[in-house]
């Protein structure tokens, strides 16, 4: 479920609140939506 949401938020079908439903719904865990919802670091 985690990589499916994921992916998701990444292509912008599911946004911030989606996310926290999922952790709502149990689906994540809090510390899974925290690494999905972190903004991507450049790694230059």
């Amino acid at each position: 479920m985690f990589e499916r949401l994921k992916r998701l938020f990444e292509s912008g079908q599911l946004d911030q609140k989606g996310i926290e439903n999922a952790v709502a719904k149990g689906w994540l865990t809090q510390e899974q939506a925290d690494e999905i919802l972190a903004p991507k670091e450049n790694n230059e």
